[in-house]
């Protein structure tokens, strides 16, 4: 099956909803039942508070604990006094059953024998103790009831056996418990309700459940309003998804004018508005393109209708073969052959398939060089060349096509700056290098182009009109080369008006 980015994200917003309300559940548990354990404990101190100072005040009386075993007479006095503080105050320390403690029974049992050391003085005669205390002893706790525990300072339990011990607080009396100004100094004794760590209350079990119940049903509810908010809420997200898929697939189908609609300022938003972009890139590229094609046909039909021409004159008769003519088909062919490689040049840097072999080059010597080729064609134009570069200036590039550059910068002022022997025109080459770059200013005199056409320069196949045009022999192409080859030397290369009167042309490259 196949699922789709909605129901991806739908199913994300689910799956992490749920996570995060089983994480509150489980949080919500822990913490409920660590602070519900605390309240018991709190509340817990606070009823035994009266039962703690009774203990206090009584071990202010003998001075020790020897007081504490069964059938003593205090001891009973204590644990009558905790029940009777428990039914005045209905707390928790008896059973869910809610029952007080009996009335004290006429039955009794005499009380167990004390030794010898557990008290100070003689011990009392069996029969006359017995006597004494059948009256007023309590009746043993039963098994609703929680059962009081004591330990002494040393946590040796003295009332109560072991296995009543489980879950079940201590709360520590000190020696001045039963004073108005107790202070926490002595630990006399150690004293405990049986179980009074569990919740075993009725009420206290059921406000518990209740909570969790009601925890569940708000969770239930939550995941349900998710489910509710989320469907839409994916809807939308997805929506814009679909506008630029939609939009991508009428791209494919040729039609660049499709435009996508989303005003967002998100992820999104920016996407389609570079979709946008892309469209209109390519809608001028392929006009670029047709542009492109009806350009090259144009210079191809030129000089193929010239040379054609003049070849069914002379078949026909109409024009000697004389040698001007000859010559003049001669030129036809040559400026047919220079379109075709220039032409063939702008595609091998198109595909990147142009070779560069970078080494370290004296840039003195190439431009000499480069000069010393057209020393012909300079003399014979009257042309005045003057060059401001340092003889040991190094650079890092390619020696061959850093001369094709300055070649086709030549040439280009060769054909197009006005000279003669009367007026020469002028060239002025000048080089520096500064921080890691080396700058290339290349300028001739008269004529120039207007402001607005330098921007246009570098395009293919374009050319000025009036005195840089075809007639001087020119493709259109020779500067859009010299932009190739400087930007794959990872420099720059602009046009501007000259202040000779011509154009200047400002080449930088980093090294």
């Amino acid at each position: 099956m196949k699922l789709t980015i909605r129901v991806k994200l739908l199913l994300l917003i689910l799956i992490a909803n749920t996570a995060l309300v089983l994480a509150i559940y489980a949080a919500n548990k822990l913490a409920f039942e660590k602070s519900f354990s605390t309240y018991i404990e709190n509340t817990s101190r606070v009823q035994l508070q009266e039962v703690i100072a009774k203990v206090a005040q009584t071990y202010e009386k003998h001075g020790s604990l020897a007081w504490v075993y069964r059938g003593s007479d205090d001891w009973e006095s204590l644990v009558r006094f905790y029940y009777e503080q428990s039914r005045l105050s209905g707390d928790g320390f008896e059973s869910h059953e809610g029952r007080r403690p009996p009335p004290p029974r006429k039955e009794t049992r005499p009380p167990r024998p004390r030794r010898h050391d557990e008290g100070h003085g003689p011990r009392p005669r069996a029969d006359e103790e017995f006597s004494r205390r059948s009256e007023h002893r309590p009746p043993p706790p039963r098994a609703g009831n929680r059962r009081l525990l004591l330990k002494d300072a040393d946590g040796q339990l003295l009332m109560g056996s072991a296995q009543n011990t489980k879950n079940t607080f201590w709360f520590p009396v000190y020696k001045t418990d039963h004073l108005n100004d107790p202070k926490q100094e002595q630990v006399i004794a150690y004293l405990g309700v049986e179980g009074s760590a569990l919740i075993r209350n009725e009420f206290d079990l059921l406000f518990a459940k209740q909570q969790q119940q009601q925890f569940i049903i708000i969770a239930l509810i939550a995941l349900l309003v998710t489910v509710v908010l989320a469907v839409p809420f994916s809807k939308y997200m997805v929506k814009p998804i679909v506008q630029l898929r939609r939009n991508a697939k009428v791209l494919t189908q040729g039609d660049y004018s499709a435009q996508v609609d989303i005003s967002s300022k998100d992820e999104l938003g920016l996407l389609a508005r570079d979709m946008n972009r892309l469209a209109d890139t390519l809608a001028q590229n392929q006009v670029a393109r047709q542009q492109w094609i009806a350009d090259i046909s144009h210079e191809l039909r030129t000089p193929i209708a010239v040379i054609r021409a003049e070849l069914e004159a002379m078949i026909d008769g109409i024009i000697d073969s004389t040698p001007e003519q000859l010559m003049s088909l001669h030129e036809e062919i040559q400026r047919l052959t220079r379109l075709v490689d220039d032409l063939h040049q702008l595609s091998l840097s198109d595909r990147g398939a142009l070779t560069y072999h970078m080494a370290t080059h004296n840039l003195h010597d190439i431009l000499s060089r480069t000069f010393a080729k057209s020393r012909h064609q300079i003399d014979t134009k009257h042309l005045v060349c003057t060059l401001q570069c340092s003889e040991d200036l190094a650079l890092d590039c390619d020696e061959q096509r850093l001369g094709q550059l300055f070649d086709n910068l030549l040439q280009n002022t060769l054909r197009y700056t006005d000279s003669s022997l009367q007026h020469p025109g002028t060239l002025d080459v000048k080089v520096t290098q500064h921080n890691g770059e080396t700058k290339i200013c290349w300028q001739d005199s008269a004529p120039g182009v207007s402001s607005g056409q330098l921007e246009k320069l570098f395009d293919r196949l374009y050319r000025v009109e009036g005195a840089r045009s075809r007639e001087a022999g020119g493709s259109g192409l020779g500067l859009a080369i010299c932009q190739s080859i400087v930007l794959a030397h990872n420099g720059q290369i602009s046009a501007d008006l000259s202040e000779l009167g011509g154009l200047a042309i400002m080449i930088t490259l980093r090294h």
